[in-house]
């Protein structure tokens, strides 16, 4: 039981097959030792013929020790899963009560067994359930609204994309770590790119130190409107990976103009100067 804690415990090893093996050694473990008390049971017991095995084995004890396991393991074994055969079973006093405890003790086990694995199904199949609820709650929203056929597939690929990237948040892994730490990975993820950034070559050290902790990752799908030509400002972005089309409205129609990649920068002329954004910037690469 010990070792098992600390096998689910080490991230080396996979939590599932670890808390899977240890569901199935107490399976077998209260399988064996109610079996082999079953059979100590009517090996003592004084007259043979009177005992579960012996009715239908009139000379079990005259046989090998494995025949004697099998037909215990067997009883044992549909005792456990409710089945009940009928064709072995208590034939004394002594018998019946051990059955009494071992079918009550099963009780218990199962809804044991049953917990876990289900526990162990849904925990893996979380995340699944959670996207197609999204998925399905946007396509609701999506025909409730008539909404265009394009921008739907974008809020499809927009939640599609989260749930493959979850582990890339940062903000939800370090939630929970201490402010010097989230800074320490701060800079190690986002330094070199501020650095390589034309707004920011040339600015002093301190000032790259103070601002990369507040920056956060996000990723696009392709074809994704990052930002719209004539919203208000609130953010900007620098590319760390993908591309991006950069866009401008004339006319009722799409006219490109040009094409950022990394380390280039986007929306910062709105920013800085706190105006209505001047292009629509829509993603390219993921």
């Amino acid at each position: 039981h010990l070792l098992s804690i600390r096998l689910e415990k080490d991230t080396r090893f996979s939590y599932f097959w670890t808390r899977y093996c240890k569901l199935i050694c107490v399976t077998l473990f209260a399988v064996h030792t109610a079996g082999c008390f079953y059979f100590w049971l009517a090996t003592h017991y004084s007259q043979t013929d009177d005992t579960w095995i012996g009715s239908q084995v009139p000379d079990f004890e005259d046989r090998s020790v494995w025949l004697g396991y099998t037909y215990s393991m067997y009883w044992s074994i549909v005792t456990l899963t409710t089945t009940g055969y009928g064709d072995l079973h208590a034939q004394n006093t002594g018998e019946k009560i051990f059955s009494i405890f071992y079918m009550l003790f099963n009780i218990g086990l199962t809804a044991y067994l049953i917990g876990n694995m289900t526990n162990l199904i849904v925990h893996s199949s979380v995340r699944t359930f959670a996207m197609r609820d999204a998925i399905h709650e946007i396509l609701r929203y999506a025909s409730k609204n008539r909404l265009p056929e394009g921008l739907k597939e974008q809020m499809l690929a927009h939640v599609t994309l989260k749930f493959k990237t979850a582990e890339l948040q940062q903000e939800e892994v370090l939630q929970d770590l201490p402010k010097a730490i989230r800074s320490g990975i701060a800079q190690h993820l986002f330094r070199k790119t501020v650095e390589n950034a034309y707004l920011f070559k040339g600015v002093s050290e301190d000032f790259i130190v103070q601002l990369v902790p507040e920056m956060r990752a996000e990723y696009y799908p392709p074809k994704m409107d990052i930002i719209i030509q004539n919203e208000i400002p609130t953010d900007f972005y620098i590319i760390v990976s993908g591309a991006v089309d950069v866009i401008t409205h004339k006319n009722g129609t799409d006219q490109f103009l040009s094409k950022l990649m990394s380390p280039d920068m986007l929306g910062e002329i709105g920013v800085i100067f706190n105006i209505p954004q001047p292009f629509t910037v829509r993603t390219k690469r993921l």
